[in-house]
């Protein structure tokens, strides 16, 4: 099997396990929330590069999910135009709660594949 067979078969199997297709939550939300968390305070140009999706559909995510209380819209102090996205309690609630269930089923079955896993992310990033 391919690389990148394996990373589609990762992606989809870790998608069924957290059960995000029988909530209201996306792939691309659990996504966003992650990349937010991550950079504590992300602008859009940079969601858009690590999400690979376009302006507009970021626009339409990030809309909803500020409805839902799941992540706030801030302006710059500097330009006013610039906007930055973070990740509100609830939101933050939510992607811990999918990434508890992806660690204690590898935590279960006493897996040792976080080097293997930051050498991937470390190639991955550099590719984006």
């Amino acid at each position: 099997m391919s690389i990148a067979r394996k990373l589609l078969e990762i992606k989809s199997l870790s998608q069924t396990i957290c059960n995000i297709t029988k909530n209201e939550t996306t792939n691309t939300q659990i996504k966003l929330l992650y990349f937010v968390d991550e950079y504590s305070s992300v602008s859009p140009q940079i969601l858009i590069s690590k999400l690979g999706i376009v302006k507009s559909n970021l626009a339409l995510i990030t809309k909803k999910m500020i409805e839902d209380d799941l992540i706030v819209s801030k302006k710059s102090l500097s330009d006013k135009r610039a906007i930055f996205y973070s990740i509100t309690p609830k939101g933050k609630k939510m992607l811990d709660e999918y990434t508890q269930k992806l660690d204690k089923i590898f935590h279960e079955q006493d897996l040792e594949i976080e080097y293997n896993l930051d050498i991937i992310l470390k190639y991955l990033n550099k590719k984006v």
